[in-house]
């Protein structure tokens, strides 16, 4: 799906600088590697047991195991590495859909782990804000349909399949689209 006409498909666009194809290159051979050993120290000290000593809660909290996270093994959709060679982040907008931001390749992996994606919403890849604290994700627990993935629509306080809703067929579907998946969430 190389060639996209970018500049056509937004119709407000506040562009990075395109990433180059050794960060692409980086971007593709990180993002799925194990966690290291300080990201899964970094996991687990950021946890606490939310509920007070006298709460029956208390004893039964578990906290997260990230080393049996499993992230996904299938390739980046075409269409979204093509996007990040035109801008490797930046906010982006179609009618009343709003990217903002859209992730440099640098932060995705950052966003997954420190949302704790994995643990909630298993296969799923966060890659872009709405600019109000809800996430567009890939959803990537199936493999892909002609290289996508369905697009997800979920706040990040609320990480759970149940709760997301569908904001596109593919990354370029949700793109296209200008209405805001927000109005659906909030149903």
């Amino acid at each position: 799906m190389a060639g996209i006409k970018w500049d056509g498909v937004f119709s407000k666009r506040y562009r990075a600088k395109g990433a180059t194809e050794a960060e692409l290159r980086s971007f593709v051979s990180s993002l799925f590697s194990p966690l290291t050993g300080d990201e899964v120290a970094t996991i687990i000290a950021s946890q606490s047991n939310p509920f007070p000593a006298s709460d029956p809660l208390h004893d039964a909290y578990q906290p997260f195991a990230p080393r049996s996270w499993r992230l996904p093994e299938t390739p980046l959709p075409a269409s979204y590495l093509d996007f990040l060679r035109w801008s490797n982040g930046g906010s982006f907008l179609n009618g009343d859909r709003r990217f903002d931001p859209i992730f440099p390749a640098s932060e995705v992996r950052g966003y997954l782990l420190s949302y704790h994606i994995p643990q909630y919403m298993p296969g799923a890849v966060p890659f872009a804000f709405d600019g109000g604290g809800r996430f567009y994700l890939f959803d990537m627990r199936q493999g892909p349909t002609e290289g996508e993935y369905p697009i997800l629509f979920v706040g990040s306080g609320n990480l759970d399949y149940a709760d997301a809703v569908n904001a596109g067929t593919s990354f370029i579907d949700a793109c296209t689209r200008s209405a805001d998946p927000g109005e659906q969430y909030m149903r």
